[in-house]
């Protein structure tokens, strides 16, 4: 038996999938995961304007982008006979609650972030980056909060992959996870020179 995600009251029920609800072909509680994933990066790109990569590996670069843009792709929409289910329900709550875990965290950190390298949320524009002048424990701090930035998305695209047993998510989701990270660590690398 196959088990679904139906209904988007306050609560949404967990039901077998037999009984009549199914997502088909598209995954809408993962769309609303992935918006949630781009929000706070767009948000950052607006108010602050100067986030270069400076990684210069073209295949780095392309494995991440091929990697993101594939993941963000299988977690919308599927591609296979029957569309999104898992098989059993510890697979749905793993999914629904490691997400909505690594999903709050990453909010978490992105509001740290935010706070340290002076970028206003509501209202205002951008302050000097606090980072720069605080010193060095300032900059690893702010290091380590690039890192989790890196990584808790990897996360999210390989949790949803493994608990909805989907073999092209898993795949991308790796593919984005070797690219980011190697992204990141070169952008991390380069920005300290």
């Amino acid at each position: 038996m196959r088990y679904n995600i139906a209904g988007w009251g306050t609560v949404a029920a967990w039901i077998p999938k037999g009984w009549g609800f199914s997502w088909g072909w598209i995954n809408w509680f993962n769309l609303i995961i992935v918006v949630l994933l781009l929000a706070p990066n767009l948000l950052y790109a607006l108010r602050r304007g100067d986030g270069r990569n400076l990684c210069r590996t073209r295949w780095m670069n392309v494995t991440e982008q091929v990697g993101r843009y594939g993941s963000m792709l299988f977690m919308v929409v599927c591609f296979r006979k029957g569309g999104f289910g898992f098989s059993s329900v510890f697979s749905l709550l793993m999914y629904g609650f490691g997400t909505l875990l690594l999903l709050l965290a990453y909010w978490t950190v992105w509001l740290v972030y935010f706070r340290m390298t002076g970028v206003h949320i509501f209202g205002g524009g951008r302050e000097p980056a606090a980072v720069f002048a605080a010193g060095r424990e300032a900059v690893w701090r702010a290091e380590a909060l690039q890192w989790l930035l890196a990584l808790l998305p990897c996360g999210i695209f390989l949790v949803s992959g493994i608990t909805l047993e989907d073999a092209a998510l898993i795949a991308f989701g790796l593919c984005f996870a070797l690219g980011h990270i190697c992204v990141t660590r070169e952008n991390i690398r380069k920005a300290r020179r």
